[in-house]
């Protein structure tokens, strides 16, 4: 049994569809797309407005009261999603009743395994990192996402929360991403890094620096650099590392890309729904898992519909019982320890 709290606030389509797939986990529904898998169970425990998350509930048929497996943890409202750092940094540190703050605090004090949110990611990543702390031997946490490839999954970090990564936090990104694979069914892992070329030595001082170091801690895995569409396409390697910064513009591109393939397949073929049920497939891979961090925490696009956010809710139950976090820990274990920096502490 997984316990997994549940972000009702933030995201652009707001609380009822947060609603939406709470509800669809509470009553099992699959949504027809995982009959090859058996669900995990799970509890919810809803972050967000008392009389909002009963209000929502009811309207959809669930009695908090009467059911035993919904329970509500009271936060009054959630970072803007158009709040920028600086201001984000500022309501983390005056506000207590944020919902990523109160998500954080009910996995730190154990009564939630893992927290599940849409909305702003640099709060629920800020509020990670100071209410759990990082695993040792970490510097930044990274956002690790699954991305469908022809061969199988391929596994990208980080994807936004280390827009500043330094080399030593990608040989870690390499470590952790290694732990996740195998978690996900990828059991020898081959490492990558995403660069303009796969050639040794192309790239900026970021990626040459851990080119280097990457082959020096990972001889038997490591492939070499990787380019953008080795991503999905038929890949050299499972995990690829990345700065944040560049990730998330790789990530949003595929985005961009895949959606404008739904439409132009729809034109070309006189319908878009076969394509666009392609695209709907994906939904079981939604959420980037945060390693490095002492807790399961996912982060779901801010524009997810209720199958997705449901994809989220069961990757953290995943997480917890493949007990991510002790893998992350043992993963980094014997490399020396990094400040928040990124730097040799």
């Amino acid at each position: 049994m997984a316990r997994v709290a549940v972000d009702l606030l933030g995201g652009d389509e707001g609380a009822p569809v947060v609603a939406d797939a709470i509800t669809a986990v509470l009553v099992g529904d699959t949504d027809g797309r995982a009959a090859d898998s058996t669900p995990p169970s799970i509890q919810i425990c809803v972050v967000g407005p008392h009389d909002l998350a009963r209000e929502l509930l009811a309207e959809r048929g669930i009695d908090v009261d009467a059911h035993g497996d919904i329970t509500i943890a009271h936060a009054q409202e959630s970072v803007p999603m158009s709040s920028s750092s600086h201001d984000t940094l500022d309501m983390l540190r005056e506000r207590q009743d944020l919902s990523s703050l109160v998500g954080v605090e009910e996995v730190r004090s154990g009564r939630a395994d893992a927290f599940v949110s849409i909305g702003h990611t640099g709060a629920t990543v800020g509020a990670s990192a100071f209410g759990l702390g990082r695993v040792r031997g970490m510097g930044r946490p990274g956002l690790a996402v699954e991305l469908p490839a022809a061969h199988g999954p391929v596994i990208l970090l980080d994807c936004g929360a280390a827009p500043h990564a330094t080399a030593e936090d990608l040989v870690r990104f390499a470590a952790v991403g290694a732990s996740y694979a195998r978690i996900v069914g990828i059991e020898s892992p081959r490492i990558g890094l995403l660069s303009i070329g796969g050639e040794r030595g192309k790239g900026d001082h970021l990626r040459k620096q851990t080119d280097i170091r990457l082959a020096e801690e990972f001889a038997a895995e490591y492939v070499g650099a990787v380019e953008g569409h080795d991503l999905m396409a038929q890949a050299r390697a499972d995990v690829i590392v990345v700065d944040g910064f560049t990730g998330n513009v790789a990530l949003k591109s595929m985005e961009g890309a895949l959606r404008w393939s739904v439409g132009a397949m729809g034109t070309a073929y006189g319908s878009i729904d076969p394509a666009r049920e392609v695209l709907r497939s994906t939904h079981l891979l939604s959420g980037a898992s945060l390693l490095g961090v002492d807790g399961n925490i996912v982060v779901g696009h801010g524009a997810s519909r209720a199958d997705e956010i449901h994809g989220c809710i069961r990757r953290a139950a995943m997480l917890h019982e493949g007990s991510i976090v002790e893998s992350v820990r043992a993963s980094v274990s014997g490399f020396p320890e990094l400040n928040a920096r990124g730097e040799l502490a």
